[in-house]
Formats: C-alpha cells, structure tokens, sequence
C-alpha cells in the first residue's frame, strides 16, 4: 500500500491565483485544500496538514500572523510554511516572513517547476525532521529503559568517565558495603583511594584499563557491614571514533559464600586424600606381599590381583585429588625439572598404556631432539591422562596415535583418536575441573569411572612447564590434544 499524498493547504484571497497555484500542485500529485482568509486557513488546518502555501497579504488576518498561530497551535506546530506574494517582494519582507516561522517564501508569480521542486524540498526536510523526533523519541525510550535495568540491576553497576570520575552507580553498587561505601559522584581516583585505601588494587586496574582501552578483570576483598566479603569485577572500557577511552563501566559480584565453599571443598579433598594415602598403603603393601609368598589357587590370585587393581586406581585417584587441592591452594601443580628426553618419556607412557589396553592400537611418531629440562614424572603423567583419555573415547577397532616434533624453541606433541566429536558447548569447558565427557559411545569399561580431573591436572602440568595444552574436535578430523612445552 503506498503512503498517502501530501496534503498542502493554498491560502489567498486571490481566486484566479488560487486555482494556478491548485491545479499546478494537484497535477504534481499533491492533495490540496484551498482557503480565502486567514481564518479560515486557521480552521481547515490540522495534523494532517503538511505544508501550507500562504499569502502574506490577506484580507481578514495578516499571513505573518497566520504562520505564527500555526506553530504556535499543538495541532499544527509541525506544519511547514511556505509564504507566497506578489507584493511584499522586497528583501525585507523576505527576512520578516522568515522570522515570523515560515520555512521558504517565494516571490510571485513563480514558475511551477520551481514551486514544485520547492514544495518537494520542504516536503523531504519535514520527513527527515519527522525521522529525527522518532528516533530521538526512541532514542530515548531506550536510554530510559537501559537506566532502568541499571538502577534494578541485583549485581553492583558503576560509570566512570575517561579520567576516573565516578558518573553514575546503581542501588546494588551503593547498597554493597553499606555504610562502608565510598561512592561519590563526580570524585576522583586519588580522593577515592585516600578514602579507603583497601580500594587500591581495584583503582590500579582501573587505571590500566582507562589507559590501555582494555578490558580488565579482578577480585577485591572489601569490608562490609556484614563483614569482609569477596568481589569478583570486570572493567569494561568504552572507546570513541578515535579509539581514545570515553567512559568505562564497572561490574561486579558479590562471590564470598562461593569463595568459601570452594575453599571448604578444596581444604577437604586435601585431607581426605592425603589421610587415605595411609590404609591405602597399607592394603597395597599386604596384597603385595600375598602375592610375592605365593601358595595361592587361582581364586586367591584373582582376588589378590583384583585388590592390587583396585588399589592403584585409587592411588592414581587420590594423587588427582591431591594435585588438584595443590593447584587451587598452591598455585599450581609444583615440578621439579630435570634433564630428559621428552620423547622418551612419551614412547615409555604409551608402551605402558599398549601393556594395560592389550588389543588396541597405538603408535607413535616423532622427529627432532626431544631433550630439555622437564619433570619426567609429571610429563608422564599428563601423557598418561591424554592416552587414557584417547582411548576411552574412541572405538576398540582404531588407532590411537600420538606423534612429536621438536623445534629450537619448542616441542610439540599431539594425541588423536577417531572417536565421537567433543559437543561444541563442552569444548570451552574441557579442561575444568569435574569435567567427564558427555559423548555417548564410550567404548572402555573404564570410561564411567574416573573423578573428571585427568584433563584439568594435565593443563595444570603444562602451565607449570609454561607451556599449553589445546584441542580441536570434529565429525570428520576426530579429536587431537596438542601439547606445547616451550625449551
């Protein structure tokens, strides 16, 4: 359906005028109504009125005071003016017309071309002022909606501009500390720290972020009214068209009772592992010794042999359990580097995984020289975890393959298997803790045991070499881990 025409309103008291100036609008496609008087240009006008072409000489009112009564009108305030006269033609009639609110003013007779082509243009500048108050009006709706969310907003929400001053802050971000809060509108940086100094880490984060147009992230520990509570924030700089720092915009969450059961789970898993260690040991150590005595029938060799099964997967466990804690409570997973050929320790890990997997084909491929200084023990472990885990996600019939290449800077090896894909929505998430795959064909009878800490203390390992471990997953190229152990 096409827009409606144009409406213009003809003013004048001239009849014969009147009509040429009608049936030249009408012929152009405009939709016209004619009036004689002032007055009577004042009742036919109305929001619907686009444009009024109107004489300044009319009988009844002057049409300078028409075009005011028409702006000034809520109903026709948007109505644009064009004065038409074919007798105060002068220059200064022109400037009053125009400042009386007329937005053109034409000296008559005109050519119709050009009263037109003059119509159009006031015509295009009405819709575009049109296209402006409704995206200004949105524009504005949005701002109100967005100061809203803000203000409601459950998590702390702050505004700084390019120098540090404090623009806005919602209820939560006032209400966190209580009456410890600091927040002032419009204070600096250093008036904010020399208040609480306890802000200082956060304040020196902030000013890397408004220097470097960065985003930043941290963790604070602030006194409350509830006591000291733990803060995790981002700071999340807005640049300008020039890329220079405009505003940046704080966001934070309160995660002390999350700090606290993460820590509580930590310490625990710490201690029950480290006092298991002990029976374990001892029942290890006792089904070694049956064996060695021997005089055992085939059942008590079984059982024997299941006992000493058993108790090496629940070391292997509980080592898991323990690297963890050291991770998280430690700072890492401790190494002790020595001379070793890396390579050496990965043709090792995988005959040992070849002796436990009989049936299954692994190989494996290297060039270069392999030697550096590494923790042989902690590298075979991580080996040990991508093997195992090769193996349990793909099918009994296809290889497992794992191959090496050294460079001067670097040695890289990398495990693959044929198995299922990893799910896109796991890849982000693969290496965390407590993570067991999802896939569905698991082929191993050990797949649904384990704890979901292989991997995770396998990417703790090579970041304590400061190296990498990555992955890439597909359909059709399988899953391989990559290992990157800098020299």
């Amino acid at each position: 359906m096409s827009p409606p025409s144009p409406v213009i309103l003809n003013v004048n008291d001239d009849e014969a005028s009147r009509y040429v100036t009608s049936r030249v609008l009408g012929l152009a496609g405009f939709q016209v109504v004619d009036a004689g008087s002032g007055s009577e240009a004042l009742a036919l006008a109305d929001e619907h009125t686009d444009l009024a072409i109107l004489d300044v000489r009319l009988p009844d009112i002057s049409g300078l005071e028409v075009c005011r009564r028409l702006k000034q009108a809520p109903r026709t305030r948007g109505m644009l003016v064009l004065h038409l006269s074919a007798q105060a033609v002068g220059p200064g009639d022109r400037a009053h017309g125009l400042e009386h609110g007329a937005d053109g003013y034409l000296v008559a007779p005109v050519d119709p071309e050009e009263l037109v082509a003059q119509v159009h243009a006031l015509l295009r500048l009405r819709r575009a002022e049109r296209e402006v108050h409704a995206l200004s009006r949105e524009v504005e709706r949005q701002r109100r909606l967005l100061d809203m969310a803000m203000a409601s907003a459950a998590d702390p929400i702050a505004l700084f501009d390019a120098s540090g001053r404090l623009l806005f802050a919602n209820q939560a971000a006032h209400a966190a500390r209580g009456s410890h809060e600091v927040l002032v509108s419009g204070e600096s940086l250093s008036a904010r720290e020399e208040k609480d100094p306890s802000l200082a880490p956060f304040i020196r984060l902030m000013e890397v972020a408004l220097s470097t147009g960065q985003v930043q992230r941290g963790a604070i520990t602030l006194s409350t009214d509830q006591g000291p509570r733990h803060f995790d924030y981002t700071l999340s700089p807005t640049l300008d068209g020039d890329g220079q720092v405009a505003a940046l915009m704080a966001t934070s969450r309160d995660v002390t009772e999350e700090r606290s059961e993460e820590e509580f789970r930590e310490q625990f898993i710490g201690m029950l592992g480290h006092d298991l260690r002990n029976p374990l040991n001892a029942l290890s150590m006792s089904a070694q010794q049956l064996k060695r005595k021997g005089n055992l029938d085939e059942r008590q060799s079984s059982l024997t042999e299941r006992i000493l099964t058993s108790a090496d997967r629940m070391d292997r466990m509980i080592r898991q359990l323990l690297d963890f804690a050291r991770s998280r409570l430690g700072g890492g997973v401790p190494v002790v580097a020595s001379d070793c050929d890396v390579f050496d320790v990965a043709r090792r890990t995988l005959e040992e995984m070849r002796a436990s997997h009989p049936g299954r084909m692994l190989m494996l491929e290297v060039v270069g020289d392999g030697r550096g200084a590494w923790d042989l023990d902690r590298l075979e472990q991580a080996f040990s975890n991508l093997l195992a885990n090769a193996l349990k996600y793909s099918p009994v019939d296809s290889p497992v393959r794992m191959w090496g290449q050294a460079s001067a800077r670097e040695v890289v090896l990398r495990v693959h298997n044929g198995g299922p894909p990893i799910p896109s929505e796991e890849l982000p998430h693969i290496f965390a803790a407590w993570r067991r795959g999802s896939r569905a064909v698991q082929h191993e009878a050990a797949a649904s045991s384990g704890l979901g800490l292989g991997l995770y203390i396998t990417r703790q390992i090579l970041l304590a070499h400061g190296g990498e471990v990555t992955v890439e997953s597909s359909a059709s190229g399988g899953t391989t881990f990559t290992v990157r152990l800098p020299r």
